[in-house]
């Protein structure tokens, strides 16, 4: 039983890690997801209607 208490705190603990790596949205650092959408929004929004 305790085997399986310890593998369900790590599993929790590494997932909670990736998560707030990949998701954060600290503006300081925010996650590698959220940076990248970020950047795609910008490209997005310097593109000109008119293709020039």
């Amino acid at each position: 039983m305790v085997e399986y208490v310890l593998l369900l705190v790590l599993a929790v603990s590494l997932a909670a890690v990736l998560v707030s790596r990949l998701v954060s949205r600290n503006a300081d650092d925010p996650g590698i997801l959220v940076a990248k959408w970020h950047n795609i929004l910008e490209v997005i929004a310097d593109d000109l209607p008119d293709g020039k």
